[in-house]
């Protein structure tokens, strides 16, 4: 049987909120592996979604694919992000154009790609950290 990990000490990308990911998890990092690998799994149909909203400039589209992926920036601790979503869908609101809300888009995409690219090497990690 293997030796729990909670006697382990693991070491999160610094995007990573620990404390959160603690309260989620209590330390359970094979758990955290695991839901890592879910979400890494949902992203890519939710990032089709948002790059079809965005390709074809459908606001309330792309309000609600950005609503739709950022519980996943919980379930992994990048809580930044997560608020970045949350921001976001407020401007929406005061920003009832396409075109007024860009800015804020592409700046929102780049810390979604970024966050898929910190999920994939944090589950990369968690297995081999969960693996001794």
């Amino acid at each position: 049987m293997m030796q729990p990990s909670a006697n382990k000490a693991y070491v999160f990308n610094e995007h990573v909120n620990v404390q959160y990911l603690n309260n989620l998890y209590s330390g359970d990092y094979e758990m955290i592996e695991e839901t890592f690998s879910d979400v890494l799994a949902e992203f890519p149909s939710l990032l089709e979604n948002i790059d079809a909203a965005a390709l074809t400039r459908d606001l309330p589209g792309l309000k609600q694919a950005i609503h739709k992926i950022k519980p996943l920036f919980g379930f992994t601790g990048l809580t930044a992000i997560q608020t970045e979503c949350q921001d976001f869908e407020n401007a929406c609101v005061s920003h009832p154009s396409f075109d007024s809300i860009l800015p804020i888009f592409s700046i929102l995409n780049k810390s979604i790609v970024r966050a898929q690219a910190i999920i994939a090497e944090e589950k990369a990690r968690l297995a081999i950290f969960n693996s001794r």
